[in-house]
């Protein structure tokens, strides 16, 4: 297991470096404003991409041995283009996205919803490497593309516009999707329509649960973005989001042992196992998560302004009042994966509902008034927010974990056990991993 851990957070850790590195470039090129105006623009393209996985996403994974992959090509496809089309004109109807680049996001979010179908067949096929390979290439593609295009503008002397970051970002999904072609080509299968909406309604109820928890998750931490936008305008928000990303790294642990934590219950029968082993997790991951957000905490104003420029100082408070709550979200992501290796998607859809009425309720009062007073008190109310929200959110899942396995408030106390299941899980597989290549 310990591999697979390792494996998913270095993968995740790449990833972190390439969109960091862009966050450094976007936030020193456009500024608040145009930071604000690309966090909306994201916004919007992750709500789209998660609409599009209620028919096809990860289920693929599941269907691709058991079913026609000539079918579940069909529909995901057909799916992606209908999603998509009615998503865009639905989120520019309600101003939800900056409207001078609708088609641009149309455009990248039907080029990345099939992009995404096809490395979902790679994984269901368990072609990890190339499934790994394609991620890879797409985040390589975009800081490269970049880069490059940035000296070139810099030499030639043209101003770079949001709208060549999202040009950019469109081809850096476009060259791997065109690439994956050949090899979708080759396992598409046989064409057939027999149990054609059968098949489609078995998609629909698959994703359903997850996709749900997914987008009340998605709009339980970016509904604030809506709120400041609205309240206060761009530039505020351009602050709010960049306070956000950095505090978000703190979740690239949490987030990789909890989706190898996922597999490796799901796998097992052992109710006891199950309970121990997710607790020694939880904690785990809470000591893990409250040191690296002290050490955050703890960065200089003056660093933050040398790295993103000194439009960005006030982001800083953001950090500090988001903190509670990411430490909080890291330890519900341990729990909600316990429940999601039972199958029980609905509780993890229920707790990040609760969380998003909540930032709903508390964001429609409190953030109108925090804006008459000005930027700072606008993004700190936010971020307060958040963190209430996911409070909230955990509290929910803690009680039902601690009902559905009987724990009490001593069993989330760090014991010898858990260092025993640390050392043998983690610590005892790495050292026999490292043994095994020196042999």
């Amino acid at each position: 297991m310990i591999n697979k851990i390792i494996g998913t957070f270095l993968s995740r850790l790449l990833a972190m470096m390439v969109m960091f590195t862009v966050v450094i470039i976007n936030t020193n090129t456009f500024g608040a404003s145009g930071t604000g105006t690309l966090g909306l623009f994201l916004l919007g393209f992750t709500m789209l991409q998660i609409l599009a996985h209620f028919i096809g996403g990860a289920t693929i994974v599941y269907l691709i041995p058991r079913k026609s992959n000539f079918q579940i090509i069909t529909l995901s496809y057909i799916w992606a283009i209908f999603i998509n089309l009615i998503g865009v004109f639905l989120l520019k109807q309600f101003k939800l996205i900056p409207l001078d680049v609708v088609w641009e996001l149309l455009i990248l979010s039907l080029i990345s919803s099939f992009f995404f179908i096809h490395i979902f067949i790679m994984q269901g096929k368990e072609d990890i490497k190339r499934y790994n390979y394609y991620q890879v290439a797409q985040l390589l593609v975009l800081i490269s593309t970049y880069e490059i295009t940035l000296l070139v503008f810099k030499k030639i002397k043209i101003k770079a516009e949001i709208a060549h970051y999202i040009h950019i970002f469109i081809i850096s999904y476009f060259i791997p999707l065109l690439i994956s072609y050949r090899y979708i080509l080759k396992h598409i299968g046989k064409v057939s329509y027999d149990g054609f909406w059968a098949l489609l309604l078995e998609m629909g109820k698959l994703g359903f649960w997850v996709q749900l928890a997914n987008l009340s998750q998605l709009m339980n931490y970016r509904l604030s973005y809506y709120f400041i936008n609205t309240f206060a305008g761009v530039k505020p928000l351009g602050l709010f989001e960049l306070g956000t990303k950095l505090s978000e790294v703190v979740w690239i642990f949490p987030k990789s042992i909890s989706s190898v934590q996922y597999a490796h219950i799901a796998n097992n029968p052992d109710k006891t196992y199950r309970k121990q082993f997710t607790l020694s997790l939880f904690k785990l991951v809470f000591i893990f998560s409250l040191l690296a957000i002290l050490i955050l905490m703890s960065i200089p104003n003056r660093w933050i302004e040398a790295i993103f420029s000194a439009e960005f100082s006030q982001s800083r408070n953001v950090i500090f009042r988001l903190a509670p709550g990411i430490v909080f979200l890291s330890c519900l992501s341990i729990l909600a994966h316990y429940f999601s290796g039972y199958g029980k998607y609905w509780i993890n859809t229920l707790s990040s509902l609760l969380g998003f009425i909540f930032t709903l309720v508390l964001g429609l009062i409190f953030i109108p008034q925090a804006a008459n007073r000005g930027t700072l008190s606008t993004i700190e109310c936010a971020a307060t927010i958040n963190s209430i929200s996911y409070f909230i959110s955990f509290i929910f899942t803690f009680v039902i974990f601690s009902v559905h396995t009987k724990s009490h408030l001593k069993d989330f106390i760090l014991s010898q056990k858990d260092i025993q299941i640390f050392k043998n899980e983690i610590v005892g597989k790495l050292l026999l991993i490292r043994k095994k290549k020196r042999e």
